[in-house]
C-alpha cells in the first residue's frame, strides 16, 4: 500500500559560490600541505593505514568511502566502489519460510523523487522516532548527489514524516546541509518529551577533511529539521568518526529535563599520536551546545603495523527511571604486526555506564564474546546479491532487566543472541532469542510494560527476506510474526546497480521504537521493481517499509 506525499527538496547552492568555495579549498590545500611537512604523518598516511588494517572493513559504507577518499589524496567523495575481498560466501541451507500474521505494510519513501540520476535510487538503514502521533523515519539516500563529482549539494541524509501515527506519509527529502558540510548517511532518530525530534548523522567537513557527527532538530512534528549542529571533536589534525547512534531521557538529577545523548566510534590524531575511540556527546538544552567525554580509548601507532583495538555500532540508552546511562558497541581487538591479516582477532559485545548523565563512565564490562557469523562479513542471496553484515548490538529494558541483542554465529547459523543482566549491567546470562536452519541479521530492540520486542531480518529457505517481529512476556520465550507482508529478494549489490553506493551494501540496521502502546518497525525493503534503458525488464529496489504492531 503506498502511503506517500511528494514534497519539494530545498533548491541547489548557486555556481557562484561553489566557485568562491573552490578557491577557499585550493587555498585550505597548500596550507594542509605545509603543515603536514613538520608533522610525523599526514592525513593520507593515516587514512591509508586504517584502510590497510582490518579496521578498514568494519567501517559502515559512507564512512569507508570518505576515507578510501582521503587516502588518494582527494578531499571530498561519494561512497567508493572499491571491492572488499568477498570469498566464497554461505548460501541458505535449507530453513523454513516466513511464519504466519504479517502486518500492514507502508512505504514511507517516494519513489518517484528518485529522478535526478539513472539507477540512483536507494533508500536503506532506517531509523525511526515517535511522539504521539507524529512519526519520523530517517534512512540513507542516496538520489540526491551526482556521481562521479560531489558538490556542495550531495546530501544521503533522507527522511519521511507522518502525522497519523504511520498510516500515511510524506517523503521530506533531505536533511539541510550545515554549511560547508555534506550530510553522509547513518541515520539515528529521537525524540524528547516535549514533542521536538533530532536526527543524527555523519557529516564531512570539507575544511578540515574530517568525518564528524552532527545533530539536526525538528520543533514541527518532524515535518521540517534544522541544519545540524556538530557534536564531535573539531578542528584536530586528524579526525573520523563512525556509525553514529542516539538516544534521549531524563536528567539524573533535573528529572523534569531531557538530555540528548549520542555516541560513535571514531580514530584521531594530533601531529604525532593517534587513537580509536569510544566518544560520547551530551546536550542539555536541547541540541544547542555538545559536551564529549570518551568511554574508552586506544592508542595505535599508524607507522608500525596493523594492530589495533576499536569500536563499532556503539548504542546508548537511557534508563527513564533514573537516568542512568548505558553505552554497549561491539570491540574488535586485532594482532597484526606485519599488515598481513594473518593474526587473530576477537570480538566481544562491551558496554559502560554513567550514573551522572555521561560526565564520567565506569570500567568496560563484557555482555559476552562474538563470534561472526559469516567470516567474509557477507551473507549471500544469490549470485551478486550480497548483504554485508556485522553484529552490532541493541539495547532495552524490560521488568527492571537490561537486555543487548545481536546476529551471531556460534550456533553455526547467523541467530540472534540475547543477553540480560538484572544489576544493572555488572553481570550478564545468554540465551538465544532465535534457532533453527534459518539465517537471522540486524536485530532491533524494544519494550514497554507488556513485552520486549525484537526486529530482525530473516533469510528464508529460498533465499528471499522477510522482517520478523518476535515479542516476550518473559524476556526469555519468543513468539514470532511476520512484519513484512511479502518476502524479498536481495538486490544486486556486487556489482552495484546504484553508481553511489559501496559493494556489498544493503543496510546495516534497522528500526524498531515502542511508544508503551504500539511498536513502529522500519526496514529497508527491496520488493518494487524499476524499469529504465539499463533494466528494461526490470530490476529490484531498496525503498523504505513501515509497520506497526
Amino acid at each position: 500500500m503506498n502511503g506517500y506525499a511528494r514534497r519539494s527538496v530545498g533548491p541547489i547552492r548557486r555556481f557562484l559560490t561553489l566557485l568562491a568555495a573552490s578557491a577557499i579549498i585550493l587555498a585550505m590545500v597548500g596550507q594542509g600541505a605545509s603543515q603536514a611537512a613538520s608533522a610525523k604523518h599526514t592525513q593520507q598516511s593515516i587514512a591509508g593505514h586504517i584502510l590497510k588494517s582490518k579496521a578498514g572493513g568494519l567501517m559502515t559504507a559512507p564512512a569507508r568511502a570518505i576515507l578510501e577518499r582521503i587516502a588518494r589524496g582527494e578531499r571530498v567523495g561519494g561512497p567508493e566502489q572499491g571491492g572488499s575481498a568477498l570469498a566464497k560466501l554461505k548460501l541458505s541451507a535449507g530453513g523454513v519460510h516466513a511464519p504466519s500474521g504479517s502486518l500492514t505494510n507502508v512505504r514511507v519513501n517516494d519513489p518517484a523523487a528518485d529522478s535526478h540520476q539513472t539507477d540512483q535510487t536507494t533508500q536503506s538503514e532506517t531509523a525511526i522516532a515517535v511522539a504521539g502521533s507524529n512519526v519520523v523515519v530517517g534512512w540513507n539516500d542516496s538520489q540526491q548527489s551526482l556521481q562521479p563529482f560531489f558538490t556542495a549539494a550531495s546530501n544521503l541524509n533522507g527522511y519521511g514524516f507522518s502525522s497519523n501515527g504511520g498510516s500515511t506519509w510524506t517523503d521530506g527529502g533531505t536533511i539541510p546541509n550545515a554549511p560547508a558540510q555534506n550530510n553522509v548517511g547513518d541515520p539515528w532518530l529521537a525524540a524528547d518529551r516535549a514533542g521536538n525530534f533530532y536526527y543524527a548523522s555523519l557529516a564531512y567537513d570539507i575544511f578540515n577533511n574530517s568525518l564528524g557527527i552532527g545533530v539536526a532538530k525538528s520543533t514541527d512534528g518532524g515535518k521540517t529539521f534544522s541544519a545540524p549542529v556538530t557534536a564531535s571533536p573539531t578542528g584536530g589534525f586528524f579526525y573520523f568518526g563512525d556509525k553514529d547512534a542516539m538516544t534521549v531521557g531524563p536528567d539524573p538529577a533535573i528529572k523534569t529535563r531531557d538530555d540528548i545523548y549520542v555516541t560513535w566510534d571514531d580514530s584521531a590524531c594530533d601531529e604525532t599520536a593517534c587513537f580509536n575511540g569510544l566518544p560520547v556527546a551530551h546536550s542539555t538544552d536541547g541540541g544547542a551546545t555538545w559536551n564529549i567525554v570518551y568511554a574508552d580509548k586506544f592508542a595505535f601507532d599508524d607507522t608500525s603495523g596493523c594492530s589495533f583495538a576499536q569500536y563499532i555500532g556503539a548504542q546508548p540508552l537511557v534508563d527513564p527511571k533514573d537516568g542512568t546511562l548505558y553505552v554497549a558497541a561491539e570491540r574488535f581487538a586485532v594482532t597484526d604486526p606485519l599488515c598481513d591479516g594473518s593474526g587473530p582477532v576477537t570480538m566481544d559485545q562491551s558496554i559502560f555506564k554513567s550514573t551522572d548523565g555521561g560526565l564520567t563512565f565506569g570500567s568496560r564490562i563484557v555482555i559476552g564474546t562474538v563470534t561472526s557469523a559469516f567470516p567474509q562479513g557477507f551473507m549471500e542471496l544469490g549470485p551478486g546479491l550480497i548483504v554485508r553484515t556485522i553484529e552490532f548490538p541493541s539495547l532495552a529494558l524490560f521488568k527492571g532487566a537490561l537486555y543487548a541483542a545481536w546476529n551471531d554465529g556460534a550456533s553455526g547459523n547467523s541467530h540472534i543472541r540475547l543477553a540480560k543482566s538484572t544489576n544493572g549491567a555488572a553481570s550478564w546470562s545468554l540465551s538465544w532469542a532465535s534457532q533453527g536452519t534459518n539465517d537471522e541479521i540486524q536485530p532491533a530492540l524494544s519494550s514497554d510494560s507488556t513485552a520486549l520486542h525484537l526486529l530482525f531480518y530473516q533469510r528464508n529457505s529460498d533465499n528471499t527476506l522477510d522482517v520478523i517481529a518476535a515479542n516476550s512476556t518473559n524476556g526469555s520465550g519468543f513468539v514470532q510474526r511476520t512484519a513484512t507482508s511479502k518476502s524479498f529478494p536481495g538486490v544486486l549489490t556486487v556489482p552495484q546497480f546504484d553508481p553511489l553506493i559501496a559493494f556489498g551494501y544493503m543496510g546495516d540496521y534497522i528500526a524498531n521504537v515502542s511508544d508503551g502502546t504500539h511498536q513502529y518497525f522500519a526496514w529497508g525493503d527491496n520488493r518494487d521493481k524499476v524499469t529504465n534503458f539499463l533494466w528494461p525488464d526490470g530490476r529490484y529496489d531498496p525503498n523504505i517499509y513501515f509497520a506497526r504492531q
